[in-house]
């Protein structure tokens, strides 16, 4: 079942050879097109340089892996890495000729792109807290990297109707918005055995739909059994003519939850006895061989400042592990960006002060663990040297934004951009967004939500109506109130209104300051969204655009 080295290696040989059909004019764009999504590789808006996505599975990255991946920034993408929403790097602004080099250095250093695009299994996210959360059942992400390798060269991936996701939640936060994946897996102990409820169908984009109980429980080690039929049933029923009803949530609408759960019991079933047997043992193998990062120095007890920006920093990053005298700490990029400099100086630090390795988050940022308490003040100053201190993660002013039509074909408005606005207004007006708690604003820049803004505490899509002036001008539709977890998503509120893509910054400011000034003592923001409601949280933004916005 695991893929060799020699595997890894032919693959990629096979792929540098149809790179070179194409350089060379015996591959026309269409016949490229599949070939290049197979391993990750975008066009971008310009049509002339390239996207590469890189999966990290789990977001786990080594101090040594990160060294690479800044190493080949340096060399082949304007020294600029993107962390995305389900834990992959993005590199921009690739040359088709630096393509092959970058993928076989990347698998010099263990990274694949295998399945990083395409109709495939994406890549395999887990909770960013595995491991060390306090509190949690068991950690998930051997789990994801036991999937990632069943399935990176299956036969049926990269031929399936569409493209496929699964996730592993843990934490409460639930850092990878399990349920909006394909598979999402929660983790359970039942009658003393480690295992995990199973949900089915998720997927957002302009239908979004949260995945559905399919199992409330079933042992660790089937995991790749269930796994597998769910595959198998996307493969055999997903639709092939219409891409736009390709996703498996599709699958679970047509034919109803009776008749889709029967249909997967029964491939659970066939698979069992087929290779039942072979997929437990080697899971168990992954899950057994698989070694957590070791802290490079013993815990002890971290500082207790009362102010000042170490203090801010100290409250809104960190996190106590459930190891004593050990501690997460989540470094803010902004917008998901990170410099070549900056991820190369960040991998010595966890050399130095934590166990030589990163997670990536579904927020857009990074967090490192392992940081003996004493030396959260050295690791601190090491970043704010790199300007990667910024308090407040995942706070208010830690938008998260897909990368829009700065990069992206299919965008239609610049997220980046919205978002750097918001982040400016909420500054200059809101003062301390501390007070305000996790909060999280996600902003995509078409449809497909690579933002996730379905499930943010404020949802922003992007829109392109025509104006009296017969121009096309940006616009943001608005959900409020979406939330994660295993029994509490809920995908947003609608807002009525299409706020003109400069107001946005203003409108934003005012819902989080009426939340701020109305809000019951301890009551988040989806809590606040269902007891005030959308009608008047609408008035709320209307009242602050310069320019009426129409209704839908």
């Amino acid at each position: 079942m695991r893929p060799t080295r020699g595997d890894m290696q032919a693959a990629l040989q096979a792929h540098g050879s149809r790179i070179e059909r194409y350089r060379q004019g015996q591959l026309t764009d269409d016949q490229f097109r599949a070939i290049r999504l197979s391993h990750g590789l975008y066009y971008q808006l310009d049509h002339t340089s390239y996207m590469q996505r890189i999966k990290l599975p789990g977001g786990i990255v080594s101090a040594a892996q990160a060294d690479e991946l800044a190493a080949i920034a340096d060399d082949y993408a304007r020294s600029v890495l993107h962390v995305t929403t389900r834990q992959d790097i993005q590199l921009h602004w690739v040359t088709i000729g630096d393509v092959l080099p970058i993928l076989e250095r990347l698998l010099a250093v263990g990274i694949s792109t295998r399945g990083a695009c395409s109709d495939a299994l994406r890549n395999v996210t887990a909770c960013s807290h595995s491991g060390v959360w306090s509190g949690e059942l068991f950690g998930v992400t051997p789990y994801a990297f036991a999937v990632d390798e069943y399935f990176r060269f299956h036969p049926l991936n990269l031929t399936l109707p569409r493209k496929f996701k699964i996730g592993f939640g843990s934490c409460p936060y639930d850092c990878v918005q399990t349920r909006v994946n394909d598979i999402a897996f929660f983790p359970h102990i039942r009658d003393g055995r480690h295992g995990f409820s199973v949900y089915a169908g998720g997927g957002l984009g302009s239908q979004p739909l949260l995945a559905q109980l399919a199992r409330d429980f079933i042992p660790a080690e089937d995991v790749l059994i269930v796994a597998e039929a769910l595959v198998r049933l996307h493969h055999r029923d997903g639709e092939r003519a219409n891409r736009r009803k390709a996703r498996l949530k599709y699958v679970f609408q047509r034919l109803g939850a009776a008749r889709f759960l029967a249909e997967m019991d029964a491939l659970v079933e066939t698979v069992a006895a087929e290779q039942g047997d072979a997929l437990r043992a080697d899971l168990v193998e992954i899950v057994e061989s698989f070694k957590p990062a070791a802290p490079s120095l013993p815990g002890a007890p971290a500082p207790s400042p009362t102010d000042g920006p170490f203090a801010h920093w100290l409250r809104t990053n960190t996190f106590a592990q459930k190891q004593a005298g050990y501690y997460g700490a989540i470094v803010r990029l902004p917008l998901g960006d990170v410099t070549a400099a900056q991820l190369r100086a960040l991998a010595e630090l966890t050399r130095r002060y934590g166990a030589g390795q990163l997670r990536t988050m579904n927020d857009q940022n990074i967090m490192v663990p392992w940081v003996a308490g004493d030396r959260l003040q050295a690791f601190y100053d090491g970043i704010r040297a790199i300007e990667l201190a910024t308090p407040d993660a995942l706070h208010i002013t830690d938008v998260v934004a897909c990368p829009g039509a700065d990069f992206c074909s299919l965008a239609v408005s610049r997220s980046m951009s919205v978002a750097e606005a918001i982040r400016n207004e909420l500054l200059a007006t809101n003062g301390n967004v501390e007070s305000l708690g996790n909060f999280r604003i996600r902003i995509s820049g078409c449809p497909n939500s690579c933002g996730q803004h379905h499930v943010g505490d404020i949802g922003l899509t992007g829109l392109s109506l025509k104006g009296a002036d017969g121009q096309h001008h940006s616009h943001y539709s608005m959900l409020l109130g979406g939330r994660v977890g295993e029994d509490a998503s809920a995908v947003g509120k609608r807002v009525p209104l299409r706020v003109p893509a400069t107001q946005v910054p203003k409108v934003v400011a005012a819902l989080a300051d009426e939340y701020r000034r109305t809000r019951l003592q301890g009551e988040r923001f989806p809590e606040f969204v269902d007891r005030v409601g959308v009608d008047r949280l609408t008035e709320v933004a209307k009242a602050v655009a310069e320019v009426p916005a129409p209704r839908l």
